[in-house]
């Protein structure tokens, strides 16, 4: 099939072609501001993924506190944090800076603060005693997270603000969820070299200084890219007293879309769980007269496993639409989340073939699970118009918070399963440090806990799912009502003595 001289231009200038400022349509998104997206989203993903799924192995491999301690630790500072979400959220939908714009400004204050922080999550400044070894994790962990929930809920409401068309709302979530894809993927692929001391000459402490340094700090920079993005879509100020808090919160009653997700979040994480660096950590695999070190092999193998499904994220709408909507995405995702934890679970990995054969079973469970998060966020993204239509109150801010809210509680809970999981495991630091192998009981119960607890969860979370309604024809409905709203408040603006409807 010839291409078409788009297609031509976009291979022979792909980096003019990918910041081209100019749409190619009328009311489509431009380039430059998807990559722009996209590039935040990857320092963004870059930060999350150190402090979220690294932070707990610091914790027990190079401070040396009790995973029940850190497991508390962590989940009630993430608790304490999530509180003030709501508020994070109800300043930024009430607060408009000097351009009008209520999103991107708030990105942009916020990304260095939380880079600098989230570095030094991972600076143990030889401290002695776990008192203050908690003390410091504690007070360094939520100051992050607070900065964080302006950053996070800001860069996820300009999924709602940065078109009034749903179908590009999708294109802008899809390249969302491409840069946080990569950027998350970053520590996890950088890191396998945590296998134990002395890897390279470098001890545990000074690896993770120096990939802190790169991911952490490098990841501020890049965040302060969704700065290029514009917001297209703004509140109707029809004047009147601010909401405060709880009211910015009653206000999520009318959103169905959005607490049916947090419901199916909640029940996600409140499965048993481990981790893949606890999981294979120190497991080896003999090939001839070689042996080769899990971390080594298993990072290599999930990069292979996910790029099929990393792939589909750049088709995710057209995925959409032939399988008949972004809700049947989410179930088919689910079942196929919950059906290959179990075929994963029966084959095992006590072998190279049968590891190798449950990473082929991921790469199919990615087909259709790596488009799952772009399914949510579209659909959260539209629910933000739909209580704008039913309320007259537009709430980016408070939508998103409220994701981030329940996201912090879920995280808490996961963290502190994850502390019980690895006690009741028998899971010991000190056994990696002297590089010394777990005793049998660990042996016997983490592929159990590591593989079939995620699928209950996901199990938990199909009711909720299947509970979700948000037809075409209702969301056709709405854009085309908020449309009328907004020409009739700009045609009120221009002309002062209009009368305004009631």
């Amino acid at each position: 099939m010839a291409l078409s001289e788009p297609q031509k231009n976009a291979i022979r200038h792909p980096v003019r072609w990918l910041f081209n400022t100019e749409p190619a349509r009328e009311g489509e998104l431009p380039r430059r501001e998807l990559a722009c997206f996209a590039l935040g989203t990857i320092g963004q993903g870059q930060m999350v993924g150190m402090a979220g799924n690294w932070f707990f192995h610091f914790c027990t491999n190079v401070l040396e506190l009790d995973p029940v301690a850190v497991g508390k630790m962590t989940g009630a500072v993430t608790v304490l944090d999530a509180l003030d979400d709501p508020v994070a959220g109800t300043i930024i939908d009430n607060h408009r800076f000097r351009d009008g714009r209520k999103l991107v400004p708030w990105i942009r204050l916020a990304a260095p603060f939380t880079a600098v922080l989230s570095f030094l999550l991972f600076i143990s400044w030889n401290f002695t005693g776990t008192p203050i070894k908690i003390a410091y994790c504690a007070t360094v962990y939520l100051l992050w997270d607070i900065l964080f929930s302006f950053q996070s809920t800001s860069l996820a409401g300009m999924t709602a603000a940065i078109s009034p068309h749903s179908s590009e709302r999708a294109r802008a979530v899809q390249w969302m969820e491409i840069g946080g894809l990569i950027g998350s993927l970053l520590p996890d692929l950088l890191l396998p070299t945590l296998s134990g001391n002395g890897v390279f000459g470098f001890t545990q402490r000074q690896i993770y200084f120096v990939f802190a340094l790169v991911l952490c700090l490098g990841g501020g920079l890049l965040a302060m890219a969704s700065g290029g993005v514009t917001e297209r879509v703004r509140a109707i100020d029809g004047g009147g007293a601010k909401p405060n808090v709880f009211q910015s919160v009653g206000v999520l009653r009318h959103n169905h879309i959005l607490l049916l997700f947090l419901a199916a979040d909640v029940l996600r994480c409140c499965s048993p769980f481990l981790s893949e660096i606890f999981m294979f950590q120190q497991m080896t695999y003999r090939l001839g007269s070689k042996t080769i070190p899990a971390p080594v092999l298993v990072p290599v193998l999930s990069a292979l496993a996910g790029l099929p499904g990393a792939s589909m994220k750049f088709i995710a709408t057209k995925i959409a639409d032939r399988v008949g909507g972004m809700k049947r995405v989410l179930l088919i995702g689910c079942v196929t989340d919950i059906v290959t934890r179990v075929m994963k679970f029966a084959i095992g990995v006590t072998s190279i073939p049968r590891l190798i054969l449950v990473y082929v079973v991921e790469a199919l469970s990615e087909l259709p699970w790596s488009i799952y998060g772009i399914a949510q966020r579209s659909l959260i993204s539209d629910s933000v118009d739909y209580v704008e239509w039913k309320t007259g109150q537009r709430t980016e801010g408070i939508t998103m918070s409220a994701r981030g809210l329940t996201g912090k509680l879920a995280g808490g809970v996961r963290r502190m399963v994850t502390g019980y999981c690895l006690r009741f495991t028998q899971y010991s630091a000190e056994h990696v440090k002297l590089g010394l192998p777990q005793n049998d009981h660990y042996r016997r119960w983490s592929w159990p806990v590591y593989q079939l607890g995620p699928a209950l969860g996901a199990v938990m979370s199909l009711v909720p799912l299947l509970l979700l309604r948000y037809p075409d024809s209702l969301k056709r409905q709405v854009e085309e009502d908020l449309a009328e709203r907004r020409e009739m408040a700009s045609n009120d603006a221009e002309d002062p003595a209009a009368e305004l409807p009631g």
